[in-house]
């Protein structure tokens, strides 16, 4: 096992690298562009000029990018462009951002795992009844919508018609890796949308996956042997079958982990919520490049780490892959 995760380590580390590369290289296609959108239209030439040296913008671009690769290895996302935030380092610009899109992403990621299972479980055994009908119409319904027509139909529905949720969170008062959980818990009601947008966006593909997965177990050998030796129905379903049905569900939580990140960079814009989606599509506006790229790459890291704990839930799930890894 070990060796298999070594491998899936480097091939997520080859990953960072190019993600690295390509979001250094197309922002330097446009140098000049940064500079005017920091000193506006009025900078005359030399000005431009001047900004440009001072932050390295006028070296050739391998040169450029061996001293971000030098100071991301050192820690340094680089300093930000943005006139309001501008040489203030790009890691203190997005650090209180970072937390709020977090755990808003993990809880839904939770939430969407335990409804996904279960619904896809039960469709699994209860194949082609009523139930098993309308939860497949039901989830292929939620999963169509897009995150900004869902999140805008909630709002009309449960905030300005029904007025039972508030159409937008309030912005924090204060800064923490756990201020974002504090805040949930004061005032729950203000996130039940913005949760349950992400939610759907997750619910969809995980539990047509599960169902498949389900209806796939249990017409194996194995599960045929347990029934044949008598094993009641619920020992042969959670006992043999679940365990290896849920193995596809956790590869495919892994790689839900980008477009959970792109759902919220929507979700968080349409309910007002201060975080790294906001931040990114501020910094877009801004020309703020190094903030942009920091947050291309926080996100690209959170989907590596997310598959390689994907892997390693398989692994240990899977005893096929520790005997593949021991020889």
């Amino acid at each position: 096992m070990i060796g298999y995760l070594f491998r899936r380590l480097m091939q997520g580390i080859a990953v960072l690298f190019g993600v690295s590369f390509l979001t250094f290289l197309l922002p330097a296609l446009e140098k000049g562009n940064v500079a005017r959108a920091v000193l506006g239209n009025h900078a005359s030439p030399l000005e431009l000029k001047e900004f440009l040296h001072s932050h390295g913008l006028d070296q050739p671009f391998f040169v450029q990018y061996y001293h971000y690769m030098i100071g991301l290895f050192h820690g340094n996302l680089g300093t930000s462009l943005n006139p309001q935030t501008i040489d203030e380092p790009v890691s203190q610009v997005i650090a209180p951002y970072v937390p709020r899109t977090l755990w808003l992403v993990l809880i839904s990621i939770l939430f969407s795992t335990v409804i996904s299972v279960v619904i896809g479980l039960f469709q699994g055994i209860r194949r082609n009844t009523i139930f098993d009908h309308s939860m497949t119409f039901l989830v292929f319904l939620l999963y169509s919508f897009p995150a900004f027509l869902f999140s805008t139909m909630t709002i009309i529905l449960f905030s300005l018609t029904l007025h039972w949720f508030p159409p937008a969170v309030d912005s924090p008062t204060a800064n923490g890796w756990f201020s974002p959980l504090v805040q949930m818990w004061n005032h729950p009601n203000q996130f039940v949308l913005p949760l349950a947008t992400l939610t759907v966006l997750g619910v969809g593909g995980l539990t047509r996956f599960m169902r498949g997965s389900i209806l796939d177990t249990m017409v194996q050998d194995y599960v045929r042997t347990a029934k044949a030796k008598g094993c009641s129905p619920n020992r042969v379903l959670f006992r043999h079958a679940f365990r290896n049905a849920v193995l596809p569900v956790i590869t495919i939580l892994g790689l839900s982990l980008p477009a959970l990140f792109g759902g919220a960079l929507i979700t968080e814009q349409v309910f007002n919520y201060p975080g790294m989606g906001q931040l990114t599509v501020q910094a877009t506006e801004a020309r703020d490049v190094p903030v942009v790229m920091g947050l291309t790459l926080l996100v690209t890291v959170a989907t590596v780490v997310g598959n390689l704990l994907a892997d390693i839930g398989i692994a240990v799930a899977d005893p096929r892959i520790r005997l593949t890894g021991k020889r």
